[in-house]
């Protein structure tokens, strides 16, 4: 089984952007695990309301907002999927045709896959908010954005990887951003995303390193995993989160690939204070 788990804050037309977007790779996985990260009440009806107007099965929880919390929505994510194969998204996020399947087709134990996404302009998602989200619609966008850098990431994370086999270069350099799928037998050998990480950075680039140090290396199937970003003004200090708070720990001297504070914590119990609505 597939499980698609995408983590929700507040942004509730780029949700239903986001799921709308889904429908086209409806016969790709089993669910959709949504993440929301503390909304108020007012924009759970709402959000509610969006997933209600689908036909593959949703499962909606919340956690209580304590800052920006990327890794534990995560984490709730991975213990509320039922499937075997775990695909992470944002909400801000457009999922082409094929994009899901492209994910799967490229699964394998021992491998984590690494996706990128391009960049909608302010007006270019202003047309994504305005109108159905059709293929058409999708292709035509996604046709306006140079592939450019997206070849040069692609060869950049193969290279990587291979080098980083070769062990020619440091596990450290491990980047990863944009949308990851990995087996959750291979993910739990790692105990998930370290929550130490609260506030926008860093949890991603971790979770990479951790990875492989556990032996578990990346594959790019950027050609084919085809997302495109919804643009929303920038958060305060997510730009640049190498200067923020969560530097210093990320920084850390010893790294060891299973976390102490993830999706079970050192003294056995899940570190969970979510709530659940179908």
């Amino acid at each position: 089984m597939v499980s698609v788990i995408i983590c929700f804050y507040e942004r509730v037309s780029h949700l239903r952007c986001c799921l709308d977007s889904l429908r086209f790779s409806r016969q790709d996985f089993d669910e959709v695990v949504i993440v929301d990260d503390g909304s108020s009440a007012e924009i759970v009806e709402e959000a509610r309301e969006i997933t209600a107007a689908h036909e593959f099965p949703i499962r909606y929880v919340w956690q209580e907002h304590r800052g920006f919390r990327a890794a534990a929505a995560r984490n709730e994510g991975i213990r509320n999927a039922t499937g075997d194969y775990l695909i992470f998204f944002d909400c801000d996020f457009l999922i082409l045709p094929g994009t899901v399947r492209a994910h799967v087709a490229h699964a394998k134990p021992g491998r984590f896959v690494a996706g990128s996404c391009k960049y909608l302009s302010e007006t270019q998602s202003e047309r994504v908010h305005q109108t159905v989200v059709s293929k058409a619609l999708m292709d035509e966008l996604y046709s306006e954005i140079p592939d450019r850098e997206l070849r040069i990431q692609h060869r950049r994370y193969n290279r990587r990887t291979f080098l980083m086999r070769l062990g020619l270069v440091s596990h450290r350099k491990q980047g990863l951003g944009g949308h990851l799928s990995i087996f959750k037998n291979d993910i739990e050998i790692v105990n998930g995303y370290d929550e130490n990480f609260i506030g926008w950075g860093g949890e991603d680039e971790d979770l990479g390193i951790r990875l492989v140090k556990a032996g578990i290396y990346c594959r790019s199937a950027i050609p084919h995993a085809r997302v495109m970003h919804i643009w929303h003004p920038k958060a305060i200090g997510d730009k640049h989160w190498e200067s923020g708070p969560n530097i210093a720990y990320f920084n850390r001297r010893n790294r060891p690939y299973f976390c102490e504070n993830g999706l079970v914590r050192a003294d056995g119990i899940p570190e969970t204070s979510s709530k659940h609505a179908e």
